[in-house]
């Protein structure tokens, strides 16, 4: 029997020929991400247990990404244990304030990321990087064990293949296919799965698209979530053999087979990603608050999207809009294509390289609000206030309800 890509690559990563779903395996990582709210702890944990120093500080990567803009002196504090820490341990990766982006954005824009790689992360974010066809995994407070030893006790997961074929109808964007799948796959089926996406339509698809299907699969309880290599020049551009491809014989626990010119505009209403319905059910809904950015919604498909909307027109004046690239080098893009003058010009508030109303700072909800956005969730007090509503779409439809004050449809700001 053949090999998925996830189960080739465990199995270079624990120094072996072969693995099999269910089997357990100490793993070597290519890359270990840790941020502001984690690092630190992580750390200190480390050396209460007798592990000073970091077992490969060549592959740790650390940016300050949740606190950024804190007032709150621990926060500081933090960040300046961090510094210290960064300069004695010599880590290849640090980025501090001013240098920052999204630690599930900013290896991409470093090329840190490459097809076949094995990626260690605290956060629950981390499959995003599957992108580009690594395996990115999260592993919580297990980071501590990763970082004092250089590996990491994993179980094999099975693998669901996602064959997506077809084109994005009018006004669809990558993140209302990753609504429609993970809400077709459901907690019950993903849970410690990894997904694989493969077929015309991922083959088509940029990194950004590719990004935000294997973010959105987290909130169904994946292990990891990756898409197939584009092409074969791409994975020998990278420096990586073919085997980061699946077998053609790879057995799967499930295949799906979806038509993405099919799915229209999403909306996940509270108090989970995973409800979602047709955008055309929640029209006319007011909104108070409109944030586009996060992880999962702040790369540049995002800011074009938003852009196009926003464009000579004004966000209502009930409505408060933000918008934060995910990192300093989106950001950078943006304002050399104008879109950060579009937005000011709009009346959004702009920020760069942090979490913000996604983890409940920098224009946090207050009571009563009801949120549209592009934020990777929506239970209660994630963005703020427990009282607050908060529903999730596309950048596009983030933006042009954001112009009307109500959830509307792009086509309802065109002139």
């Amino acid at each position: 029997m053949g090999q998925t890509l996830i189960e080739k690559v465990l199995a270079r990563a624990s120094g072996r020929q072969t693995v099999s779903p269910g089997e357990f395996i100490w793993a070597v990582p290519d890359l270990i991400i840790g941020h502001d709210l984690n690092f630190p702890r992580y750390r200190r944990m480390m050396q209460e247990s007798g592990f000073m120093h970091l077992a490969d500080a060549s592959k740790v990567m650390v940016t300050i990404d949740h606190t950024t803009l804190s007032e709150q002196q621990s926060a500081l504090e933090e960040h300046t244990w961090i510094r210290r820490d960064a300069e004695s341990e010599k880590i290849h990766w640090f980025f501090d304030v001013g240098r920052q982006g999204i630690s599930h954005n900013l290896p991409l824009d470093m090329d840190a990321v490459h097809p076949g790689m094995l990626v260690l992360a605290s956060d629950t974010r981390a499959p995003a990087l599957g992108c580009a066809s690594a395996v990115s995994i999260a592993v919580g407070i297990g980071l501590v064990t990763v970082l004092a030893t250089g590996k990491a006790w994993l179980r094999v997961p099975e693998t669901i293949r996602v064959n997506v074929r077809g084109s994005l109808a009018r006004n669809v964007m990558s993140r209302d296919i990753a609504q429609w799948i993970a809400n077709r796959i459901g907690y019950e089926n993903g849970d410690y799965r990894c997904i694989e996406f493969g077929g015309e339509f991922i083959d088509n698809l940029d990194m950004d698209g590719r990004h935000t299907l294997c973010n959105a699969m987290v909130d169904i309880g994946v292990k990891t979530a990756v898409c197939v290599p584009a092409s074969a020049s791409h994975v020998r551009d990278k420096g990586v053999s073919q085997w980061v491809t699946s077998d053609a014989n790879a057995s799967y626990v499930d295949v799906l087979d979806i038509d993405a010119g099919t799915i229209g505009p999403q909306i996940s209403i509270p108090p989970d990603p995973e409800n979602v319905v047709p955008a055309s059910q929640m029209l006319g809904t007011r909104i108070t608050h409109a944030f586009v950015g996060s992880c999962i919604g702040g790369k540049m498909e995002d800011m074009r999207a938003a852009g196009r909307c926003l464009a000579g027109r004004k966000v209502a004046p009930n409505v408060r809009m933000t918008i934060i690239p995910a990192t300093q080098e989106i950001y950078k893009r943006a304002l050399s294509e104008g879109l950060i003058d579009i937005f000011s010009q709009a009346g959004a508030v702009v920020a760069a390289g942090i979490c913000g109303p996604c983890y409940g700072t920098f224009s946090p909800l207050a009571p009563g609000d009801v949120s549209l956005c592009t934020a990777t969730r929506n239970d209660p007090g994630r963005m703020g206030s427990e009282d607050a509503t908060v529903f999730i779409a596309n950048a596009a439809v983030v933006a042009a309800s954001a112009v009307q004050g109500r959830i509307s449809m792009p086509e309802d700001t065109e002139e």
